[in-house]
């Protein structure tokens, strides 16, 4: 899909308009006038010896650039999605319990909401409100100038991307940890502690573990798209981690930095899917992975 869109490395200095024999000279030294296949053949005979190869627009070796940046991103992606997860078992478990009532129709309603807006339209709205118009918060980098050493001011650069990703993914998280806590309160054995006479945060609690593995299993297996969706963000908050890189590599067609960025996301989603079952597994050995993953 790359190689068929539009745009190339030609176009990065700005200027939209180049001779064709300027182009061709450029894509003959970089080697991308060579069939598709054969330059995929050479880049994944190197990704597989460790060598991602150089940037086409920086010069840069592409490993080196990642590592610069994929810590950023790790942080703010684990901080949302951890928050993400609290957020979602927390809610599912205070709707059930007030179900049907008032306050269980406002969960519904306000995640809805947050959902409906595709991310990138959240984080505009929410760098006017709360970086414009309130100036409460920094509206783009991972930190001030001159303060990257500084924790405190790398956290308030953290707050409104990772509030983005957070209510931009809560409502179909919410409904899958409300869909599994309402089937394990309809299961049998939920029905005899009630009658044994247990205490009900007690019942809730055993609800939870029952229910737990498959929330989990869920979360882990969503990964990658979280990932995705964090590097949009990224985009937009003008951070400094590798969601820019890629939006940046694949606009201008930089095919290394875009097929090792894509590798990295993968192998993570591979890592914390396996991390998720394994978690889940530790949490009840007894129990298989609901159906509904």
């Amino acid at each position: 899909m790359l190689h068929f869109s539009k745009g190339g490395v030609v176009y990065f200095n700005g200027v939209n308009t180049q001779s064709n024999e300027f182009k061709k000279r450029v894509e003959e030294n970089l080697g991308l006038n060579k069939p598709l296949l054969e330059q995929y053949k050479i880049w994944l005979s190197s990704a597989l010896k460790g060598d991602f190869g150089l940037s086409l627009l920086s010069g840069e070796e592409v490993s080196k650039i990642i590592k610069e940046r994929i810590l950023n991103t790790l942080v703010l992606s684990l901080g949302a999605f951890f928050i993400l997860f609290i957020l979602s078992v927390f809610l599912a478990l205070l709707a059930h319990f007030f179900k049907e009532s008032l306050l269980d129709k406002i969960i519904d309603f306000l995640a809805l909401s947050f959902f409906v807006l595709p991310s990138f339209a959240l984080a505009l709205i929410f760098i006017l409100i709360f970086a414009v118009f309130w100036q409460i918060f920094p509206s783009s980098g991972s930190s001030d100038v001159g303060l990257e050493g500084n924790i405190l001011n790398r956290l308030k650069h953290l707050i409104l991307p990772i509030f983005v990703l957070v209510l931009s993914h809560l409502a179909i998280y919410l409904k899958i940890a409300r869909t599994c806590i309402n089937e394990t309160f309809d299961e049998i054995f939920i029905t005899n502690l009630y009658a044994r006479g247990l205490k009900e945060i007690q019942i809730y609690l055993l609800a939870l573990k029952f229910c737990l593995p498959t929330i989990i299993s869920y979360f882990g297996g969503t990964m990658l798209s979280f990932i995705m969706g964090t590097y949009i963000v990224e985009k937009v908050f003008n951070f400094a981690g590798i969601g820019n890189l890629m939006l940046e590599a694949i606009i201008f067609k930089d095919y290394p930095v875009v097929l090792a960025l894509l590798f990295i996301s993968v192998l993570l989603a591979g890592f914390f899917t396996f991390l998720s079952d394994v978690i889940a597994k530790l949490i009840n050995p007894r129990l298989k992975r609901n159906k509904l993953v």
